[in-house]
């Protein structure tokens, strides 16, 4: 029988047999493949699906975890319950009656859950639950349950203490064990050890993560183009190479500006005084920076970042000022806080408006002018406050056998 593999014209299998006459019959084009459209690059903002933020978040909560961290004011603390928030963690703070000291448990009775600064403090300093008023001691231990009076109370009956300590003006509060902390409490000599008149200003939340904060407040590039209308000099945008130095737990730099004075009334064209400010930055690893020079000669500013969450924050910040240059009397924090209102506000909306929100999610770009703000990341990433990457898959062959390349000789 003829063989079958012959092409075939595309006509019904009842057509007849073509004359030799008559018009070919055309024959189906072959349909040619177009290769898939590619897939448009879209912004990682519109494909990210959370599990990158999970990685970064746990990251930055597990080292910010070992350091120490305001919670409050000293002068917000006293013998009822102050509430405050760490990490995600959320705490309680008090003043026993018998203590000169603070103590801090986490905001939760282990009875039933309840937060803890729902309660009220017993005339013998005693922190009874709001709920079925069991009392707790300072550090933690259920020392009376009501409900069952004269009973022991088990020792596993106690809400989780916190190490507190106050310093500066600010109770700080460390989650961890003093075995594990990464480093003591920063301390501020001028206020601790010197006593220099000062001002702790007014508490701000801010929704942006800790460290993005850090970088705006020494971010020397933006004083010109942010805060024209108090010590920026709008008439100055070049910012000078200067010098950055990385000291075990601290970050250095030092940067001479032409500020306009912030508080003086305008001269006959317009324009309040310039002055040079000589900028002296030590950032107070992970989230404190020190600062001389932003008050004038003989002034310190502190401000410290508090994290209250992986992507919020608490700021917390005082001035304090040398008796030498400016006398020993009080200082007029009323004025100072209004100043720093007016500078705090501008930069609190752009941190506020960077995306990605997590620092460490960015993908930025970098002039020398960045030169603080880029030894502040990179000491953060030797700190662990970034996830190490995870080692290259190995690679494999698509499908198919693999094929040998050595040669077999007979």
């Amino acid at each position: 029988m003829p063989s079958d593999d012959r092409e075939h014209p595309a006509v019904s299998p009842t057509a007849a047999e073509p004359s030799p006459c008559a018009e070919p019959t055309p024959r189906l084009a072959l349909v040619r493949t177009v290769p898939a459209v590619p897939t448009p690059r879209l912004p990682a903002a519109l494909l990210d699906d959370g599990a990158d933020d999970a990685a970064l978040d746990r990251a930055f909560i597990s080292a910010a975890a070992r350091y120490w961290h305001p919670v409050a004011r000293s002068r917000d603390v006293g013998q009822q319950p102050w509430g405050a928030t760490l990490l995600g963690v959320p705490l309680v703070l008090w003043r026993p009656v018998a203590s000169n000291g603070v103590s801090a448990l986490v905001d939760q009775c282990p009875h039933r859950g309840v937060p803890l600064s729902a309660g009220t403090v017993d005339a013998e300093g005693r922190l009874r639950c709001a709920y079925h008023a069991w009392a707790f001691a300072g550090d933690g231990r259920c020392v009376e349950v009501p409900q069952q009076p004269g009973r022991r109370i088990p020792d596993v009956v106690a809400a989780r203490r916190v190490r507190v300590a106050e310093g500066a003006g600010l109770v700080w509060a460390c989650l961890v064990e003093a075995a594990d902390e990464a480093r003591p409490r920063p301390r501020f000599p001028e206020i601790e050890d010197r006593a220099w008149p000062h001002h702790v200003g007014a508490a701000q939340d801010w929704s942006a993560q800790a460290a993005r904060q850090v970088e705006n407040f020494c971010d020397i590039g933006h004083f010109s183009v942010l805060h024209p209308d108090t010590f920026g000099n709008p008439r100055v945008r070049t910012v000078e190479p200067y010098p950055v130095h990385r000291d075990g737990d601290t970050v250095r730099a030092e940067y001479r500006y032409p500020a306009v004075d912030p508080v003086a009334e305008p001269g006959p064209d317009g324009r309040r005084p310039v002055g040079e400010t000589h900028f002296r930055y030590r950032i107070e690893l992970p989230f404190g920076v020190w600062l001389a020079g932003a008050h004038g000669p003989g002034s310190v500013m502190f401000a410290v970042s508090a994290p209250t969450t992986a992507t919020t924050l608490r700021l917390y910040w005082m001035s304090a000022f040398d008796p030498a240059v400016h006398g020993d009397g009080p200082v007029d924090g009323a004025a100072l806080q209004t100043v720093e209102d007016r500078v705090w506000a501008p930069d609190r909306r752009i941190v506020e408006s960077q995306r990605p929100v997590r620092l460490f999610a960015a993908h930025e770009v970098h002039r020398s002018f960045d030169a603080l703000g880029v030894a502040y990341r990179r000491a953060l990433r030797d700190l662990g406050f970034a996830p190490t990457p995870a080692p290259p898959a190995p690679s494999h062959p698509a499908s198919g056998p693999r094929v040998s390349l050595v040669r077999h000789l007979r």
